[in-house]
């Protein structure tokens, strides 16, 4: 590996665009390039949500187990679609520029999303409205895989300087889309009865999340191109951005995995896993399991913006490597004390979301720090969605299995400090690379 095909200096941003002045921060802009992540968060958690809904609408096989593992299925298959995504909206993003990329996926997210709460069910079309389905949540899952590493490019490239509190900003948005899910479905389960939440009550949870994103697009059709990516404009594009991060940056493609991969497993056991382990494993009632789910990701949103500003200062390595560390230190005492009850469930869950905070507000704006300004797309979609694939979309299975076989409460917290001492030897080999570049 050549030093030249490394970016590691977290001012690379400000020096990849000499001619570009820095402006005052944008904010406006920066919460605008929230909108489809919040809505990738929404989404997530309402089809786990109303799960049951749609197997009965879309997967009815008479037995509601095997309706149910269909329609998780159908959730896998935009797992598997996302670093397909990724590396198409990536190479429109780094070839064309980032504003018609991220356009293009807010609008095909909201089409899709849209087309899932409307489509007929398989009591009208059959086995059609089951395939279209799938395809629609392919289709879906495709977007994702461009729109979140394309808000991070966005948002550092439009405050360069301010990297780490535009990225804090832009994850708080982000996560007020599982608040949202929340409260729509606490609504919709007030007012409705449980045939008229079969019959239309899931169709319209499914239809906010498209209103959402077509609010988002036509508020996003202003957005300006980033002035870092317009400074490269007249410079020679590369054809095949995907094949180049592969060939010259694979070390930090490598790196970035692991740095975002502890994101991921901590966002799925928060998101995903916590509410039927704390009522399944540690017998909390369904109505504390889901409370203390959303004042950890409350917490968590606070924070991450509290994090991201201190990171400029700081260094978003030193605190990245501050959190990771405490995870793998408490990620098994935190699961130990969860099934004890020794500690208010409130003061514990606070300080894991404190905790997390270090990683949540810190990964988006250190990764994309690693990638030069002409593959920074490209770079972040192909290791954020393999992350994604690899720890979100595993590991409430993972940690699911291991507490069965091991029959210990708290083998969560195992998984969860192995991915931590994985994300901490990233960032080391980082910086270890870094210091041997330097002396060149």
């Amino acid at each position: 590996m050549k030093a030249n095909d490394m970016v590691l200096d977290d001012q690379t941003l400000t020096r990849g665009a000499a001619d570009v002045s820095e402006k005052p921060v944008d904010w406006r802009t920066i919460l605008l390039a929230s909108v489809g992540g919040g809505l990738e968060f929404y989404d997530f958690i309402v089809y786990g949500i109303f799960a049951p809904y749609v197997a009965k609408s879309f997967f009815p096989t008479g037995n509601g187990a095997t309706s149910m593992i269909a329609t998780f299925a159908a959730f896998a298959v935009g797992y598997l679609a996302r670093p397909l995504g990724g590396v198409v909206l990536g190479h429109i993003g780094d070839r064309f520029g980032r504003r018609l990329a991220f356009q293009l996926s807010l609008v095909l997210m909201t089409v899709t999303t849209a087309g899932m709460a409307l489509m007929p069910s398989y009591q009208s079309i059959g086995v059609t409205a089951s395939i279209a389905f799938v395809l629609l949540r392919f289709l879906q899952g495709a977007c994702i895989g461009g729109e979140l590493p394309g808000a991070i490019a966005y948002v550092v490239e439009s405050a360069p300087r301010k990297s780490g509190l535009a990225c804090g900003v832009m994850f708080a948005c982000v996560n007020s889309g599982s608040l949202l899910a929340a409260i729509v479905s606490i609504g919709l389960h007030a007012w409705l009865t449980d045939a008229e939440m079969l019959a239309y009550g899931w169709r319209a949870a499914f239809l906010v999340g498209g209103g959402l994103g077509a609010a988002g697009a036509l508020m996003r059709s202003g957005l300006k191109e980033t002035a870092l990516f317009l400074s490269i404009k007249q410079q020679k594009r590369t054809k095949l951005p995907a094949v180049e991060v592969l060939q010259r940056h694979w070390f930090q493609v490598i790196a970035t995995i692991g740095i975002v991969g502890l994101n991921q497993a901590l966002i799925a056991l928060l998101s995903v896993a916590m509410v039927p382990y704390l009522t399944q494993v540690a017998m909390y009632s369904a109505d504390v399991a889901s409370k203390l789910v959303m004042f950890s990701i409350a917490i968590l949103s606070v924070f991450i913006v509290i994090v991201g500003y201190l990171s400029d200062f700081v260094g978003k390595p030193t605190l990245y490597l501050i959190g990771a560390v405490m995870i793998a230190v408490g990620g098994y005492p935190f699961y130990v004390s969860v099934g004890s009850g020794v500690i208010n469930p409130y003061l514990l869950f606070g300080a894991a979301a404190l905790i997390v905070s270090l990683i949540a507000g810190t990964f988006g704006s250190f990764a994309a720090d690693l990638f030069p300004t002409n593959l920074r797309f490209s770079g972040l979609a192909i290791s954020y969605n393999a992350a994604a694939a690899l720890l979100g979309g595993f590991t409430p299975l993972v940690t699911s299995l291991l507490t069965g076989l091991t029959r210990d409460h708290a083998a969560p917290g195992i998984f969860i400090a192995a991915v931590s001492v994985i994300g901490v030897i990233s960032v080391v080999a980082i910086l270890i690379a870094k210091r041997r570049i330097s002396r060149y």
